[in-house]
């Protein structure tokens, strides 16, 4: 029972300024502000992320991610029937307010802030709980910059930012596993590797525009590293299952790398989409269009809003949504392209309207949860033809993606490309579980060596 209970932090009304433990009006700006990054992301996206609040005068600390020691901490709080990422993220906010927090900062802790029938929905109440629990001064949870709260004060430039940031996270990632299984002489190699992105990073400091000229000069850097193949000549598998996948994968990638074979973890810009898409979904059940089709044309969208007086509030919300899934896929598609000469980037792009229309053929993308993508997901690798593997991973608690493995299940028996679920409790796996992947590389490499064949033949005749 807690006796003297702190009064919250909070953002005003209008979230032009915060209402701190005193009662006392603070600016946005304030030096004493902090904001956290609770959710783990690729170290590329990191950098990128911390130079760019640091070039805007803005404090920040990213610290999520999962290890033991984290779930450790998330005891204390959670039940034990909490999704991991909602452990995960728990667990790091409050060994983060134990260790790094300074005592007269004002925190903003960010987290996912929705609705809908994933656990995440429940997430709001479940921080007023924790902030009760946890009873320090100025503290502010579950935060997440987007329209409805006026990007935390940040701006919609400073948004845009963060998702170049995650993009080239994504984009970084993939070429960093290629070239750990490719590399000649790879120690030397990797070194290289980290000195030219170090400098990449530094390079595209100076915002959106620099990043264009900086990926070229990369590129071509990357290109004249030695390597002992072709990435057409070595097996790749996907690692994929939605939010998830980000706080559990490094066991399995590693697992991968060690056999010679390129993992692919799928984009965390996926799973920001899928959060970016919920206007766009909702907008169009409001209208009564049920299908991806409806729901994600613009056109359709914006003839709405001009022609029609009510809900015009959440059809602006839609097209800017719509708008904001445009420009990912568009700088996705461009940046993966100059990348490409690099000759570490293998995986197509596919735009996320692609993917849901895909998975809702089979499971309602009106749910909104994360099923769908998933199934689309698996649907549309297979269709791309570029993966030797595909793992379905998840939390063994995380319903959507129990949902997705029944639905994949019947499809993956019918595809010659290996498959696998494989649902976790924490980001290690099993004996077991570790005999499946072997299983998987196995055959990924005899798959792999059945494309090269019939490649080879093909030339041949």
């Amino acid at each position: 029972m807690i006796t003297n209970e702190v009064k919250q932090a909070r953002f005003s009304e209008n979230f032009k300024y915060i209402i701190n433990s005193d009662g006392q009006r603070v600016e946005l700006h304030d030096s004493g502000i902090v904001h956290i990054l609770t959710i783990g992301m690729s170290p590329y996206s990191s950098a990128i992320i911390s130079n760019l609040y640091q070039k805007n005068n803005l404090k920040c600390r990213i610290i999520g991610g999962a290890d033991t020691l984290t779930l450790q901490y998330a005891k204390n709080f959670c039940s034990g029937r909490e999704c991991l990422p909602c452990a995960a993220i728990t667990g790091a906010t409050i060994k983060d307010i134990l260790n790094n927090r300074e005592k007269d900062e004002i925190s903003i802790y960010y987290n996912l802030d929705q609705d809908g029938p994933c656990q995440n929905g429940a997430w709001p109440l479940v921080w007023e709980t924790f902030a009760r629990r946890i009873n320090f001064k100025n503290v502010i949870f579950c935060a997440q910059p987007t329209a409805r709260n006026n990007f935390l004060g940040l701006g919609i430039k400073f948004v845009v930012a963060l998702t170049f940031a995650i993009i080239m996270g994504d984009l970084l990632d993939e070429a960093e596993n290629t070239i750990k299984c490719i590399g000649h002489g790879k120690d030397e190699i990797l070194r290289k590797f980290e000195i030219e992105t170090d400098l990449l990073i530094e390079n595209i400091k100076d915002g959106v525009w620099a990043i264009k000229p900086a990926l070229k000069n990369w590129a071509e850097k990357m290109s004249q590293m030695p390597c002992m193949g072709t990435i057409k000549e070595i097996p790749k598998v996907l690692i994929f299952g939605g939010l998830n996948v980000i706080f559990l994968h490094n066991p399995i990638t590693n697992f991968f790398i060690e056999q010679g074979i390129i993992p692919k973890v799928v984009d965390f810009t996926e799973g920001a989409s899928w959060i970016a898409s919920e206007h766009v979904m909702r907008y169009g059940l409001m209208r009564g269009w049920i299908t991806p089709e409806k729901q994600f044309n613009l056109i359709l969208i914006f003839l709405s809003y001009l022609f029609r007086k009510e809900n015009r509030k959440e059809a602006l919300s839609a097209i800017k949504s719509r708008v904001a899934l445009a420009v990912v896929d568009l700088y996705k598609r461009r940046y993966r392209k100059i990348m490409k000469k690099s000759g570490l980037l293998f995986d197509r792009h596919i735009s996320f309207p692609r993917i849901v229309r895909e998975g809702h053929k089979y499971v309602s993308f009106n749910g909104y949860s994360e099923t769908p993508v998933t199934t689309g997901r698996y649907i549309c690798s297979i269709k791309a033809g570029v993966f030797d593997g595909l793992i379905n991973l998840g939390s063994f608690n995380c319903q959507p993606a129990m949902n997705s493995q029944a639905i994949i299940r019947p499809l993956a028996n019918r595809s010659s490309i290996p498959y696998v679920s494989i649902d976790c409790e924490g980001p290690w796996i099993s004996t077991n579980q570790r005999k499946l992947l072997e299983v998987v590389a196995v055959q990924a490499r005899r798959v792999c060596e059945d494309k090269l064949s019939k490649t080879f033949q093909f030339l041949l005749f």
